[in-house]
Order: structure tokens, then C-alpha cells, then sequence
């Protein structure tokens, strides 16, 4: 080894990698051989400590007893002293100085950490060694550049090592890729040949200094009597190298690396697909180019369920990211895939693509009770709600959108609201996640209840006692005896008299309670002027006791009122639902507003566009909870890649599996059902190929 003091060393015939590893742990292992010293210290510079044996020394001089001559009468008086005796204190102080010294001496030796070497050859003689291959199998390997495939030279490299050994030496191999492993454990150099040709580069990151620590297992547990050695094979990854100060190996053993690929390759890919922005914000895709080459331009291509949306060129700055927005297709309810990928071919085609998953809830269903008839659709009076809330109605694209209206009579709403529906079958291959409806459906419009409509009314009330919704206009057809007389028991407010407001001065919207899932919509500065409404009439209404006020007009008239009536909500409008008494149909703060009192009023149901779906990272451990249902049962996983397996959700209903292969994995129940997915995607910080 090298007496630079590093711990790793490119290999000798590898000359492209004529670099070290910076990232490597240094620490000092100089190698002194047998004819020089019996044996080795792995912190050599911790001897120049010796120098400070002259410290006892020093002591000892410092506290010599000197003789002092003095004058004296007489010395009848001294008693005679054995001559012997200065001679046995002298021996003593020498012992106790030498004492001194080797106890300082031990001292330094011991913070220097000697060792003896292994080298039970005789002169002239080859030692045995065993050598330890730790072969990176990342996604990265899979990258092809200038000196062809990375893991084809790679695996190369290692049989190369494998054939300098000799018969009786000793070699084992260690997987590094999601996780360390041991493929092999010390044999024969012959032995390791068909391991390495059964692998092959995994779609996961690789930790080398996992790797190294493993190595360094195998050489504790080792043959003492051989010379000991590490290689670590792969292209040198600054992702893969980022922990290896954390895994230092034992003194004096040697660590070679061999790098594989070029220095720096440019690579385009996919690094980021988002589903789970929300109805605010469209989902997007990011396009990252790894390389210090100028701006490339690839073909993007964005694909739902398999079905090609667009593709289109972009053009990526040298390390840069760009964002592209992503319009979803109208979807049926259930689970859907995305995937984006990149067609033009470059030097890493794993991370080319790159999967999502996301579920589309059920539509909301609101029932419109319209009472005019024979009049044109846009003379009717539920014409701006049900364009407000399903403005598809009527087209192609009917009941695609998050709300769902069907039009009726009062008399064909009687026996809408009375049915209960049919038991949902669900085929196999869909996604019963969503709850089986026990309402006919999940909110009612009504404009101008009446006297006559007895019947309408006595449904009703079952309908929201029973845990339905209902929201309810008053216009100029409400007449205030027949309102209270039909619908006394839900309404939130005693309805009175037609009020006429003067057309020079209307009234306008005044306290508004934008804590209300009413008006969450125009909580931020910006998002609606509330007051540009008019409204020419409305009734004299009075509060029944359990009722809320979440808006009043600018004189303190009661303008929307809410009240729960057994498992239900109703929700009352002082306005007519077209344009007889108000504008506010004509103004764009309408729609956001009748949205959400759909979705105060729904309570359970989900408005979202989308619900973003499950994500893991290839190599990693995938989780899919399942709920309290699944605890202990098991359940298919349908992989992008492969046989299936099967798996067992824990005590909390939370299932897990590996996800190898990048792709949408599906899970299925024993009939077959599907019940979620998992997209899987390869590591993103694999992209970057280069080597330290």
C-alpha cells in the first residue's frame, strides 16, 4: 500500500482512474514492512512523543541530592556512615528513572496502536490472500457513456480481479444496490464466477458505504493467517459515496477502488411527477438535465391509463429543472395512472420515465326540483344553479365533472327522494374505496317551496332526517303561508312577507361569516368582491332556535341561514334562485359560493378533482394503509414487472411490499378487487452521473 497515508487506492490497471477518493475516511495506515520493523503502527506520527523521554530525565537531574560541604569542630559527634550505602541510593534513583521513561514510552506506544503484521509467508514465499469485492449494482451502472455500458465494464473489472488470484487464495463478493448483502462468502476464486454472471444492475440506489462496512465484516470473520484486502468496484457515485466517512475500516487493511464510466456524463430525466397539489394548482412534471452540456431539446410525452395526451419538444438549460403543467382529460370515477417520459434517448434510459397515481372520487349527485314547465332551459328557474354546478350537462361530457344534476319535477322528486338505491355491484378490476351511497343522492335544490306540495314536503323531510341536504331558494313564488306550511319543520328561519327594495339603492351582502365552509372560498385578499351583488326583494325572515346566521345584508337582514335537522342540514338562501330578485347569478363570485354550500351541506362527500394516490421509491419498502379491515389478511400485489406476490397487512391494517421494478403497482383483495396503488419511481439523485 501506498505510504500516502490514504485508506483507498485506484487500481493499477484501471488508468483512467488515476484519482483518489477524496470522500474517504484518512485515516494513516502506513504499512512498514517486516525487514524494517516486527511490527506496525497505525498512528505513526503519535511517536514523536517519544521525544518527550527527556522529561524524566530532566526530573531526575532537576532532583539529584547535592553535597554541601560544611565546617565542624569536631565530628566525635557525627555517626559513621557505611560507604555502601551512596552507592545503593544511586542504583535505586537510576531504576526509578528508567521506571519513568518506559512507563512514558509504554504510554505513546499505547496511543500509537501497534499491530503485527500478517504475513505468514517464508522468504521467497507468495502470502495468501483474501479479498473481499464489493460490486456496486445501483441504477446508475445502467448508464451507458463513452466507454460503453457501465455495468458490463463493471462486472468485467470484478472477473478481472477474480482471475489474479491464485488457487489458494480466497475471494467473497458483496451486492451493494438497495441494500448491502453478502452474494458470496469466502471461497475458491472459481466459485465466484457464476454468482457474478446471475447478476445485474437492480433500479435502486446504492449506500457503498454499506458496502465497505459488510466488506469489513467478512475480513474480522476471516482466515488471520491471509493478507486482507477490499475492492469496491462501480463508477464512484457522489450519491453512493456520501456516507462513507461513517464506515472506516480496520488499520493496515487495504482498500482499493476501481472506477467504472466516465467522469461525467450528461443525463436528461424526469425527476419529479406531482399529482397532489390540488384543485388550485395544476399537476406538474419536472425536467432535470444532468451536464455541463449546452440547452438540450427532448420530446416529452404525457400519457393517463395508457392513452398518449400530448407530446411536445423542450428544451432544458445545462443544470437546470424545468416545470411543465399537466391537464388532466375528464375521468371517470376510480383509480387512474399518469406517466411522463422522455422519447429522445440518452445516456440513462431508467429515469426517462417517470408514474403516478391518483383516484378520482365519485361525482356529488344533486337532485333540482324545477316547477316551471314548458319554458325553455335558461327560462327555468334552476337554469344558473345546475350550469353553476354541472356545467357539462347536457353534452358529451355529461357526469364527468364533480357534480352530477338531474332535473325534476316536484312530483318526480317525491318518488326520487322515497327510493333508496340499489345495492352497488362492483366488477372486478375497479375500486370500491369510495362508500356505497345510502341516499338517494348527496343534495336537493329547491326554489320557492309551496303550500300544495305536501307530499314533496313530507319527503323532504324524511330525506334530510335520514342524513340528506337540502338548500332552499326563496323567491317571489314562496308564498309565506304556504312556505311555512310545507316545509315548517326543516326551514331554519320563520318566513314572512316579500320585502321590495328601491332599484336606486339595492341591498348588498354585509357581515359574512367566511369561517363557514360557505365562503372558505373568499378567505384570501383577492379571491371575490362579496358586495358587487344587488338584491330588489326578499322576505322577513326570524331565526327558529338552533339556527346560524352565516350572512346578513348590509341592513342586518338575515340573508343565509343553516340548521340541522336530524342527520341532515338545511340550508336557507333569502333570495330568489335566478335573476327576478338578485344579480349575483351574472357575477363570478356565484359559482365559488354555491360550490361551497354544496359542500358544507354534502358534509362526507369529496369535492376534490382528485385524490393523489400512493408513492414509493424503487428498492424501498412501499406502504399501502388499508384500514383496520385488512389486519392479518392477505392481499395480490400486481407488479409493473414480473409475477405477482402476495402480502399481509400488519396489526394496523397497513400492508407492505418491496418495490423493485418503477411502475404502478396494483393491490388486490382475494375476489379480485383492486384497492389501491402504488407508484413506484426510480431514485432521482441516481441521474446524476458523476464520479467523484
Amino acid at each position: 500500500m501506498p505510504a500516502s497515508g490514504s485508506g483507498l487506492r485506484n487500481h493499477p490497471d484501471r488508468p483512467t482512474a488515476g484519482r483518489r477518493v477524496d470522500a474517504l475516511p484518512r485515516e494513516t495506515r502506513r504499512r512498514v514492512g517486516p525487514g524494517n520493523m516486527p511490527f506496525l503502527f497505525a498512528n505513526t506520527a503519535l511517536l514523536a512523543a517519544l521525544a518527550g523521554l527527556g522529561i524524566p530525565v530532566a526530573l531526575h537531574l532537576l532532583m539529584k541530592r547535592r553535597q554541601v560541604r560544611m565546617r565542624f569542630s569536631t565530628i566525635r559527634f557525627f555517626r559513621p556512615q557505611d560507604p555502601r550505602a551512596k552507592a545503593r541510593r544511586r542504583l535505586r534513583n537510576l531504576l526509578l528513572l528508567l521506571l519513568r521513561m518506559l512507563a512514558f514510552a509504554l504510554v505513546v506506544l499505547a496511543f500509537a496502536r501497534p499491530f503485527l503484521p500478517r504475513n505468514p509467508a517464508g522468504p521467497g514465499q507468495r502470502p495468501r490472500r483474501q479479498l473481499v469485492v464489493v460490486l456496486d449494482r445501483s441504477l446508475s451502472l445502467r448508464a451507458k457513456d463513452s466507454q460503453g455500458v457501465r455495468w458490463d465494464n463493471a462486472r468485467l473489472a470484478a472477473r478481472r480481479l477474480v482471475a489474479s488470484l491464485g488457487p489458494d487464495d480466497r475471494v467473497a463478493l458483496v451486492s451493494c444496490a438497495g441494500r448491502a448483502e453478502v452474494v458470496a462468502g469466502f471461497g475458491p476464486p472459481s466459485a465466484l464466477a457464476r454468482p457474478l454472471d446471475a447478476l445485474g444492475p437492480e433500479h435502486s440506489a446504492g449506500d457503498l458505504a454499506e458496502g465497505l462496512r459488510e466488506a469489513a465484516r467478512l475480513v474480522a470473520a476471516g482466515d488471520p493467517s491471509c493478507v486482507s484486502s477490499i475492492a469496491i468496484v462501480g463508477d464512484l457515485q457522489r450519491a453512493g459515496l456520501a456516507n462513507l466517512a461513517a464506515a472506516p475500516v480496520p488499520p493496515g487493511l487495504e482498500v482499493t477502488a476501481i472506477q467504472i464510466g466516465d467522469l461525467l456524463a450528461s443525463n436528461l430525466a424526469v425527476s419529479d411527477l406531482r399529482f397532489d397539489a390540488g384543485e388550485t394548482n395544476r399537476p406538474y412534471a419536472a425536467i432535470t438535465h444532468h451536464g455541463d452540456e449546452d440547452a438540450r431539446a427532448t420530446d416529452v410525452e404525457f400519457l393517463v391509463d395508457g392513452q398518449s395526451q400530448w407530446r411536445r419538444s423542450v428544451a432544458v438549460a445545462a443544470g437546470a429543472t424545468t416545470h411543465i403543467d399537466l391537464r388532466l382529460p375528464r375521468l371517470a370515477a376510480g383509480w387512474h395512472g399518469a406517466e411522463v417520459r422522455l422519447a429522445t434517448p440518452d445516456a440513462l434510459a431508467a429515469d426517462n420515465r417517470r408514474f403516478a397515481t391518483f383516484r378520482v372520487p365519485p361525482p356529488i349527485r344533486i337532485l333540482a326540483i324545477e316547477d316551471r314547465r314548458g319554458v325553455r332551459s335558461f327560462q327555468e328557474s334552476m337554469f344558473f344553479a345546475t350550469a353553476a354546478l354541472d356545467p357539462d350537462a347536457g353534452t358529451t361530457n355529461a357526469g364527468t365533472g364533480r357534480h352530477v344534476v338531474e332535473k325534476a319535477t316536484p312530483e318526480g322528486a317525491v318518488g326520487r327522494l322515497r327510493a333508496r338505491p340499489a345495492p352497488a355491484v362492483v366488477p372486478r378490476g375497479t375500486a370500491p374505496r369510495d362508500p356505497v351511497p345510502a341516499l338517494p343522492c348527496d343534495a336537493v335544490l329547491l326554489s320557492a317551496p309551496r303550500r300544495t306540495d305536501r307530499a314533496l314536503a313530507d319527503a323532504l323531510d324524511g330525506y334530510v332526517r335520514a342524513g340528506g341536504a337540502l338548500l332552499v331558494f326563496l323567491g317571489e313564488d314562496a308564498a309565506t303561508a304556504g312556505a311555512e306550511a310545507t316545509l315548517a319543520d326543516l326551514l331554519p328561519a320563520r318566513v314572512g312577507g316579500i320585502e321590495k327594495g328601491e332599484p336606486e339603492n339595492p341591498w348588498r351582502l354585509g357581515e359574512v361569516d367566511r369561517a363557514s365552509p360557505v365562503f372558505a372560498a373568499f378567505r384570501e385578499p383577492g379571491s371575490g368582491n362579496l358586495v358587487l351583488p344587488e338584491f330588489t326583494a326578499r322576505h322577513a325572515l326570524e331565526p327558529v332556535a338552533g339556527a346560524s346566521v352565516l350572512a346578513r345584508f348590509d341592513d342586518g337582514t338575515p340573508m343565509l341561514l343553516a340548521r340541522a335537522v336530524g342527520a341532515g342540514r338545511v340550508l336557507l338562501a333569502n333570495t330568489s334562485a335566478d335573476t327576478r330578485w338578485t344579480d349575483w347569478p351574472k357575477h363570478k363570485t356565484f359559482v365559488p359560493w354555491l360550490h361551497g354550500a354544496i359542500r358544507f351541506l354534502s358534509g362526507g362527500a369529496d369535492d376534490r378533482t382528485w385524490v393523489d394516490g400512493n408513492a414509493a421509491t424503487t428498492g424501498t419498502e412501499a406502504t399501502l394503509d388499508l384500514g383496520p379491515g385488512a389486519m392479518g389478511r392477505p392481499f395480490a400485489v400486481d407488479p409493473p414487472e414480473g409475477p405477482g406476490t402476495t402480502a399481509t397487512a400488519d396489526d394496523h391494517g397497513v400492508l407492505r411490499f418491496d418495490a423493485r421494478f418503477p411502475g404502478i403497482h396494483v393491490v388486490r383483495d382475494a375476489a379480485g378487487i383492486e384497492l389501491g396503488r402504488v407508484a413506484a419511481n426510480v431514485p432521482p439523485e441516481e441521474s446524476e452521473l458523476a464520479s467523484l
